[in-house]
């Protein structure tokens, strides 16, 4: 019986190898050796081809396509062949992208995954011109793009070769371009509206990834006529693009020298998955013992950049505490001095009076989008009041969003203090959001610095008092005025427990890519499709105007919000779909802010709701709830409607001086709305 079952097993082993050997067959064509792979050159619809394939391909497929200048800075390659990806090119010279040269891609997209099983969706690499092929193709077929990288890419031919903005242009390309594109003259080429530049919409509408490295001296390919504009355009539009600059660097060389965020890019977008992440058995939430540092997995991959000596970008997302020109100045400053020969940036994403509800839907926009090396997590005293289970969903949102964007970026979590927390850490348990937070570090093996714990254990020792308005007796620390923000003093003990804990840290730390943590969740709904997506002027009806960003609420906002609209007559609308189950506007309110009515699938919600509340004698950041609990499945309309009254203002009149002469002031009037942003659990639906 034993001999029958291992012959059975052979058989099926050969037939499996069979099955693989036919799946994996040699390409026609030359064979030779590129960088110690198989390289095989042939042709398809009459045009030279060649496909370098790995020495064992990954799990369904994966591939990179050139646009233009294969095997110019290889390194990326090389890198993803190991992991299993193929490289082709196609070669069509002096097409420009061009029509022709879109179809004779066709022709080679259809015989690769055809004949030979490459994955539907393929990474682009545009260098230079190559550009102009990558983009027209993934323009014509966003179905079939997973991401595009894309390097000093021309993005508009009136740009170069046309030499029509800030570049000298290039005369013998120019002419290409009218005879490849069938112009018969040079108006009709600067008349046309088919650039990239001018055709994001269905690489936005098929949320296309898109990562650009760009020199911001490029003399030849200038890049704010070209790369800028993409990222301007395809952000109005709700797409993600990340942007790597090279300061001071012209078009030439191209790449990084370091090619890790090009590799981790691709193969992160373009790896065909095998499996869908599994959450893990449903937590409980229990208090966790209060320590100064957990180390658990370290900060290796920032460690290892900082002591390189490369430049290092440090973000910072949290509230008011994280805000203020306090610990987030003085670790920024600290890691400086600590590591003379790197260079290390601030990405400053804290809003006051935020937590992680919203910073899950804004850490995409306000810190990811800028390529940060550290992202410190600063919400425990405001997620203060907020049930375990929405903590985890928003942080989980926020580790997850973070490492699908980049799995080298580095995670701390920070707990700071509040008045209140004490009785919990006078036990020796962390507060209820640290502790929560705790149980999701411990998942995904976070670090976490606790500032809490060292402020109560020098209360206890008599060195310090939590809040005072006078100055403090000698040799006592004044931590704060309102028990919540830390004055001088207080930034600078959370500023020494980063020093004092910092070796702990990087003992515990090896650089790693965290990707691999992504294949099973802490909790299932968690909010790592929370997204922020810009109100456009197609969304809107009646007299809304757009907000210059040079003066007035636009320029206190807009850092944050993008585009702001503002709307102030009654039955002015806001009105978009969204395929998700939550949606929210990301808005303001203000002492002239005005109410509106919310309309969901044609139901209206039961009351106006009013722009407006206690404390508004200024204007601030805020989120309108508009959808919630919807079906995730299906698209939902909303339309939100200026309501001709405006709110109650009473409810202000305590802070007012003389509130019966104030409230009449132009100050208080109005039925104004301002928006920039959508934040959805889900997409937005264009059509």
């Amino acid at each position: 019986m034993r001999s029958f079952l291992l012959f059975a097993c052979a058989l099926v082993a050969v037939g499996t190898a069979a099955v693989a050997a036919e799946s994996d067959a040699p390409f026609p064509g030359t064979k030779s050796n590129w960088n110690g792979f198989d390289r095989y050159d042939f042709e398809v619809a009459g045009k030279p081809v060649l496909v370098v394939c790995p020495q064992q391909s990954a799990a369904g497929k994966p591939w990179v396509w050139h646009g233009e200048f294969f095997g110019h800075k290889p390194a990326p390659d090389i890198a993803l062949l190991k992991q299993g990806f193929h490289v082709v090119y196609m070669k069509v010279p002096d097409m420009l992208g061009a029509p022709d040269a879109v179809k004779s891609w066709e022709a080679f997209y259809s015989e690769l995954t055809g004949k030979y099983g490459f994955a539907k969706k393929v990474a682009l690499v545009g260098l230079s011109r190559g550009g102009l092929y990558c983009y027209n193709w993934a323009i014509a077929n966003p179905d079939k793009v997973a991401c595009i990288y894309a390097d000093a890419p021309v993005c508009d031919f009136k740009s170069w070769p046309g030499g029509k903005g800030d570049g000298p242009g290039s005369p013998r390309d120019w002419q290409l371009v009218l005879e490849k594109y069938g112009f018969e003259n040079e108006q009709q080429a600067l008349a046309y509206q088919g650039n990239p530049v001018d055709q994001l919409a269905p690489l936005a509408k098929a949320h296309v990834p898109l990562l650009h490295v760009y020199g911001d001296a490029d003399e030849v390919v200038p890049w704010k006529e070209n790369t800028g504009l993409v990222a301007e355009r395809y952000r109005a539009l709700g797409g993600d693009i990340t942007l790597i600059p090279k300061p001071g660097v012209k078009h030439h060389p191209h790449g990084l020298d370091d090619p890790t965020p090009i590799v981790s890019f691709i193969a992160l977008h373009a790896a065909v998955p095998t499996a869908v992440p599994t959450a893990a058995a449903k937590p409980e939430y229990h208090a966790v013992q209060a320590e100064l540092v957990r180390p658990r997995e370290g900060l290796g991959n920032v460690i290892e950049k900082l002591k390189a000596g490369g430049p290092v970008k440090v973000a910072y997302l949290g509230g008011s505490i994280t805000a203020a020109e306090g610990w987030r100045v003085k670790s920024r400053k600290w890691l400086q001095e600590k590591y003379p020969q790197a260079k290390v940036e601030e990405i400053h994403a804290a809003i006051g009076g935020t937590g992680s509800d919203l910073g899950v839907f804004r850490v995409e926009r306000d810190a990811l989008s800028q390529n940060p090396d550290l992202l410190f997590v600063e919400f425990a005293v405001n997620d203060g009041g907020a049930a375990p289970e929405q903590i985890w969903r928003g942080m989980e949102g926020i580790v997850r969003q973070t490492w699908a964007k980049n799995p080298r970026t580095d995670i701390c979590f920070v707990y700071t203090f509040a008045v209140g927390q004490e009785s919990s850490l006078n036990k020796g348990e962390c507060p209820r959001s640290a502790s929560a937070m705790e149980q999701l570090a411990d998942f995904y093996g976070i670090p976490s610095i606790n500032f809490a714990k060292r402020v109560v254990d020098l209360q206890q020792a008599g060195k310090l008092i939590y809040k005072s308005d006078m100055p403090a007796e000698a040799g006592v620390i004044r931590f704060s005025q309102d028990g919540v923000h830390p004055l001088d003093e207080g930034h600078q003990i959370y500023q020494d427990v980063i020093a004092e804990t910092w070796p702990a840290i990087e003992a515990a730390g090896k650089p790693e890519d965290h990707s691999s943590k992504l294949t099973s969740m802490f909790v299932a709904d968690n909010w790592q499709a929370a997204k922020m997506v810009p109100v456009t002027k197609s969304m809107l009806t009646g007299d809304w105007r757009e907000l210059p960003n040079d003066n007035g609420l636009g320029k206190s906002f807009s850092n944050r919000m993008g585009t702001i609209w503002e709307g102030s007559k009654p039955g002015d609308k806001l009105t978009f779909k969204f395929r998700g189950s939550q949606a929210k506007l990301y808005d303001l309110v203000g002492p002239n802010g005005g109410q509106v009515i919310v309309t969901v699938d044609g139901k209206p919600l039961s009351k106006p709701i009013a722009r407006f509340d206690s404390y508004c004698t200024y204007h601030r950041l805020a989120t309108l709830s508009v959808a919630n609990n919807t079906n995730p499945d299906e698209v939902h309309t909303v339309v939100v409607e200026i309501h001709p009254e405006q709110p109650d203002r009473q409810p202000v009149a305590f802070r007012l001086k003389d509130p019966e002469t104030e409230l009449k002031s132009p100050k208080f009037q109005g039925t104004n709305v301002w928006t920039g942003q959508i934040l959805v659990l889900g997409d937005v639906v264009t059509e």
